[in-house]
């Protein structure tokens, strides 16, 4: 999943946090993009929140901020990232510049998924999987 030399580079990061306080670096920036959710998870109230979405521009400005490096991992979730109003020009612009992004799905829209990870090839595609017993 992780190469060795990621382990380092988050190390470095690390090291940079610790001693440069004002010039901080992510590791990772997940990146909660929309409310839109077509799950009822008990566990989760966002499908019951209004439906708003971060626009492109939002997101742009999110990836290109100081404390973003080229290897700082980009995660898109929500709610479902998919039913975001602009997920394919979020994801193209991503593919585009700023590769290192990780996409989180429940799957209820496998077609959606399968097709943005095929056209736009985030470098992981996580899945949640959440339920209890009965489910």
């Amino acid at each position: 999943m992780y190469k060795f030399s990621d382990y380092i580079h988050n190390g470095f990061l690390f090291l940079n946090n610790q001693l440069r306080p004002r010039h901080k670096k992510l590791s990772q920036l997940m990146i909660y993009a929309t409310t839109i959710c077509q799950s009822r998870c008990r566990h989760c109230s966002i499908w019951e929140k209004p439906h708003e979405s971060l626009s492109l521009e939002e997101i742009k400005a999110l990836v290109n901020s100081k404390c973003v490096t080229p290897k700082t991992v980009v995660g898109l979730e929500g709610g479902e990232f998919v039913l975001h109003p602009q997920y394919r020009e979020v994801m193209e612009w991503l593919r585009d510049n700023h590769p290192y992004y990780t996409l989180l799905s429940n799957g209820l829209a496998p077609a959606k998924v399968i097709d943005a990870v095929r056209q736009y090839k985030p470098v992981r595609l996580y899945l949640s999987l959440d339920g209890d017993k009965e489910s």
